[in-house]
């Protein structure tokens, strides 16, 4: 096999620069270490550190699939925690601006701001007319005084109104 097996530093260079290491990278940097040192791959080598950097890309990916099936409301800053992290150990540097984390970032910060996500689903969930009233204020200080016609305080105010028409309808 004539491949010129790459340095521990060149890989995660290459992860630092947002190559993704995958499982056949691995077995060939693996079959390659093996051949040269005639007994596997060495502990702490090349073939090591492609697998534990492609590992935590996998890592990253399945908490990326795990925060992207959530409803954009759900996302907390526990998810932002984690998906930085991740992040970070999978690329081999923290992530910056544009990155997956900076805009997981940002939902949850919003979130926070409008006081979401809602409680658990295990709970009956009423919406008000103050809880309504607290996500307008909110959601208007973030969007600079405007409230989107279909945002979240928007939609709480509909359901504060419905709930309210249903009250009166038992009475």
């Amino acid at each position: 096999m004539s491949f010129e097996i790459p340095s521990i530093s060149e890989l995660k260079r290459a992860a630092e620069c947002g190559q993704r290491i995958t499982r056949e990278d691995v077995s060939v940097i693996s079959q390659a270490e093996t051949e040269l040192t005639g007994s596997g791959p060495v502990r702490g080598g090349p073939a090591a550190t492609a697998q534990s950097l492609s590992m935590r890309q996998m890592n990253f990916d399945t908490k990326f699939d795990e925060v992207s099936r959530k409803p954009q409301s759900h996302i907390t800053q526990e998810d932002a925690r984690e998906i930085q992290a991740t992040e970070g150990r999978a690329f081999n540097r923290p992530p910056g601006m544009g990155s997956v984390s900076a805009q997981v970032r940002s939902i949850a910060n919003r979130n926070e701001a409008l006081g979401l996500p809602p409680v658990s689903a295990d709970v009956p969930v009423y919406v008000t007319k103050e809880d309504a009233r607290i996500a307008q204020r909110n959601e208007s200080l973030l969007y600079g005084g405007q409230n989107p016609s279909a945002g979240m305080a928007a939609q709480m105010q509909s359901a504060a109104d419905k709930m309210e028409h249903a009250r009166r309808g038992l009475e």
